[in-house]
């Protein structure tokens, strides 16, 4: 068993999406360890996308992610990292694979609607913007 983390964005909160998102990631086959929602500060959405400092959206990214409530979710499935990642789809929901969830409830690149870690690292760091320094307490 692994655990993941996926974030709602605050776009799809906001759209009442939250429900069938989780329907989808359950029918996916994974089982939530952990729920939190929580505003994101400029700081916090800041340190979340620190890979894309410098690149010209960076702002308007921050700005979104700050806007608005977004839910984190800590998921558990055998190699839930990669399965995750295929269920969510491609970042851009115009590219996504039907029946993915990007491309179920993503309205473009910055509002796809989900953040999914791609790396156990990613994992532990994300999460903690969620459920604080130690997620695997909240596991279990």
């Amino acid at each position: 068993m692994e655990t993941t983390f996926l974030m709602i964005k605050p776009r799809a909160v906001a759209d009442g999406l939250v429900g069938e998102i989780i329907a989808a990631l359950e029918d996916g086959g994974f089982a939530i360890a952990g729920v939190a929602s929580r505003r994101l500060t400029v700081e916090e959405a800041s340190g979340l996308y620190e890979a894309h400092v410098g690149k010209p959206f960076f702002g308007a990214l921050v700005e979104f992610m700050t806007s608005g409530v977004s839910i984190g979710i800590l998921l558990n499935a055998p190699d839930a990292i990669a399965a995750l990642r295929r269920l969510v789809g491609a970042t851009k929901p115009s590219e996504a694979e039907p029946g993915t969830i990007r491309a179920r409830f993503g309205k473009d690149l910055q509002q796809n609607a989900v953040h999914a870690c791609d790396s156990a690292e990613r994992v532990e760091r994300e999460s903690g913007f969620y459920f604080g320094d130690c997620p695997r307490a909240v596991v279990g």
